[in-house]
């Protein structure tokens, strides 16, 4: 299968200021978008964004996981400057960087996310302690 298949994806997490980053570079749409291969613009990671962004203040956490694909990877690539700070002015462009970097190895090498389904749904804290563990934290 081709790391150019527009079906494989892979996740990234995100903190709440990083999202907040990407909402304001990942546009739904892009002029002239029919001319690009992989246009710097996506309508699902734009809502994907927003959901997150959402999710995030009605549940009190502080960070989220985005389902990306390759197309969505290089759009932020394309979108997010290295030198991107927060509006504290903590350095986090490079940070969301890596992680588009990584979702794009992910894919290329077709690793398979482990994924389980939960018996119940998780309350807020569970979901913060999940997300805890799988930053190695």
């Amino acid at each position: 299968m081709s790391p150019f298949d527009d079906a494989r994806t892979a996740t990234a997490v995100f903190t709440c200021e990083e999202l907040w980053l990407l909402q304001g570079v990942i546009r739904h749409e892009v002029a002239q978008g029919e001319q690009w291969r992989y246009p710097p613009a996506s309508l699902d990671l734009n809502d994907q964004i927003a959901e997150s962004l959402l999710r995030c203040a009605d549940l009190g956490i502080d960070e989220a996981a985005l389902v990306l694909s390759l197309a969505d990877a290089l759009a932020i690539d394309y979108c997010v400057p290295q030198s991107a700070k927060s509006p504290s002015g903590v350095p986090i462009g490079k940070n969301i960087l890596m992680k588009s970097f990584r979702v794009r190895r992910e894919i290329e090498l077709g690793s398979e996310p482990e994924t389980e389904e939960p018996g119940t749904t998780p309350s807020a804290s569970e979901v913060q302690e999940r997300l805890r563990q799988f930053n190695g934290g």
